[in-house]
């Protein structure tokens, strides 16, 4: 008389090639989630200090006159525009801020480093530009950024063009 039935063997073989199947998927889908959570914290920070970059970089555009440069070092930039708004730019901690008539917003979080660089007429670098009252000396303002999330960095640049002088 046979018994329908499995072996103990049969079971504990199949209980490991299921084992390891599983195993194998589930790296691939650890894999993949981690490849998207990579990717959306990269994406999060790119798009605030894109948004940031944008915007300081068509605002230094619209600086009134050469006389309009209040401060110009490498950790802040104030100036004031054709609408007569004084704005400036600078880093507090990692937020990067957006001050308006003494007003301060935050243009973008997550923010390791901030760097001005100052360009005269020749296209050479200015270590200490001329600020109001007197002329200024800067026709192009570099702005370096650094965001940093999660372990991840972006690191942005733009440059913008003084227009109105």
């Amino acid at each position: 008389m046979r018994k329908n039935g499995f072996t103990l063997v049969e079971l504990v073989i199949v209980i490991s090639v299921v084992g390891i199947i599983s195993t194998i998927v589930g790296s691939m889908l650890l894999g993949a989630i981690d490849a998207w959570v990579f990717k959306f914290n990269r994406n999060d920070i790119l798009w605030d200090g894109r948004l940031a970059l944008d915007r300081m970089t068509r605002e230094i555009r619209t600086i009134k006159n050469s006389t309009s440069v209040t401060t110009a070092s490498s950790a802040q930039f104030r100036f004031t525009d054709t609408g007569n708004k004084d704005i400036t730019y600078s880093l507090s901690s990692t937020n990067l801020n957006r001050t308006e008539n003494g007003t301060a917003n935050l243009l973008a979080e997550n923010v390791s480093s901030l760097t001005v660089t100052y360009y005269n007429s020749s296209d050479a670098v200015i270590p200490s530009p001329t600020v109001s009252p007197s002329a200024t000396d800067i026709r192009r303002v570099r702005i370096n950024l650094t965001l940093t999330k999660n372990g991840q960095n972006v690191y942005l640049q733009s440059d913008a063009s003084t227009k109105n002088f």
